[in-house]
């Protein structure tokens, strides 16, 4: 085939999936882009994209993520569309175009493949995400500059929960305050989306518009993403404090405020890390990788944890449960319910070399049989019906 690739967001996956689509004999014309400002509506990106397609003779077009622009000219071009998307929760704020007959999109996440299967769309699909072994077993790790007991590898996250509050009544503040403490004690379970209802957040939109006719007005949706990734925050704050406190532990991120250096003081911070090149070998020279899945993503299993097991890394993750279903926990990768819990295993794990190994061993060698790009692609490009 010949295919057409766009990608707005410099994808983690953009290289490898591209490098098996031609390892299989298609032909691929890959375009970076800047990510629309409006991902519905945007006439200089859509008469381009019509340009592109009319020149290229190309069979489909792939994107890393779905993109209603794209499938808006797809559509009308007569052009199958073909997404996979690698964040969860999707950031589509409504569903059009997701209907449009042209398209294959694939969640990476059960749970979210089932929310929006449930919304009467007969154009979504499951598909876990995949790991490109043969690339990562070519890095060798520099332990000196990435060896630690224990890494995390990604964002803090920075919410508008405690802004957002700020403005709010008691009750709203109290009521907000109950969903997160109970959430925290909560995995492999969200229950943000059920309780913060419709209701709710035209309550807090009404005693926004108390205080000023101007104010923001929240929705329902927005409101739970701030608790979500609020309560991400204080877990993954929470767990580098109380493991550093016992441990040597880096954290690989962008850079954090000051304040929250301070709670955290005897995390070592190491600033950013290359995907590619980079990453993996934290994930080599690490005895253990945490793992603190996104609140918000309520089922999938990440490409983070992904990637650790697939570079031959140990990894702790909160209990997720496709990679519960997916891996052994305890044989091929390891996984808690509670911070005690999290707490227990890694001191636990740090001085049982041969179990560690053995499990990290395991784990490649799952990821090597079932979570290949070539096996991924086959389903990918399989669009009879388009």
């Amino acid at each position: 085939m010949n295919i057409l690739l766009y990608d707005f967001l410099n994808s983690y996956i953009q290289k490898d999936l591209i490098f098996f689509l031609e390892k299989a004999g298609h032909r691929c014309h890959s375009i970076s882009c800047r990510k629309p400002e409006d991902v519905y509506d945007d006439g200089a990106f859509e008469s381009r994209m019509k340009k592109e397609v009319e020149e290229g003779s190309y069979d489909l077009v792939l994107t890393t993520n779905f993109w209603p622009l794209i499938s808006k000219v797809c559509h009308e071009k007569g052009m199958p569309y073909v997404s996979w998307l690698f964040d969860s929760p999707p950031n589509l704020p409504k569903t059009d175009y997701m209907d449009l007959p042209c398209n294959r999109i694939y969640f990476f996440a059960r749970a979210d493949y089932e929310e929006y299967k449930s919304k009467g769309l007969d154009t979504v699909y499951y598909l876990p995400l995949a790991v490109n072994t043969k690339r990562l077993s070519t890095i060798k790790a520099n332990y000196q500059k990435y060896g630690s007991e224990i890494s995390f590898v990604g964002k803090l996250y920075q919410s508008m929960l405690p802004a957002l509050k700020a403005h709010m009544d008691e009750y709203q503040k109290g009521f907000l305050d109950a969903v997160v403490q109970a959430q925290m004690k909560i995995y492999g379970g969200y229950i943000i989306d059920d309780v913060i209802t419709e209701e709710f957040a035209d309550g807090v939109r009404r005693r926004y518009r108390e205080l000023s006719e101007s104010a923001i007005q929240v929705t329902k949706k927005e409101l739970a993403w701030a608790v979500a990734s609020h309560v991400t925050h204080l877990e993954r704050m929470t767990l580098l404090k109380l493991l550093s406190e016992r441990h040597r532990v880096k954290l690989f991120t962008y850079e954090i405020e000051e304040a929250e250096k301070k709670l955290i003081p005897q995390v070592e911070i190491m600033g950013p890390v290359n995907y590619l090149s980079e990453m993996p070998q934290v994930f080599m020279a690490s005895k253990i990788n945490l793992c603190p899945v996104l609140k918000a993503n309520k089922s999938g299993i990440p490409l983070r944890a992904l990637d650790i097991m697939g570079g031959g890394g140990f990894l702790l993750s909160s209990f997720q449960a496709e990679l519960y279903e997916y891996f052994e926990d305890g044989r091929e990768c390891v996984m808690y319910t509670s911070m005690e819990e999290a707490i227990e295993k890694a001191d636990f794990y740090l001085v049982h070399e041969d179990v560690r190994n053995e499990i990290a061993g395991a784990a490649l060698e799952k990821i090597k049989r079932d979570f290949s790009y070539e096996g991924r692609i086959e389903k990918l490009l399989d669009i009879k019906g388009l």
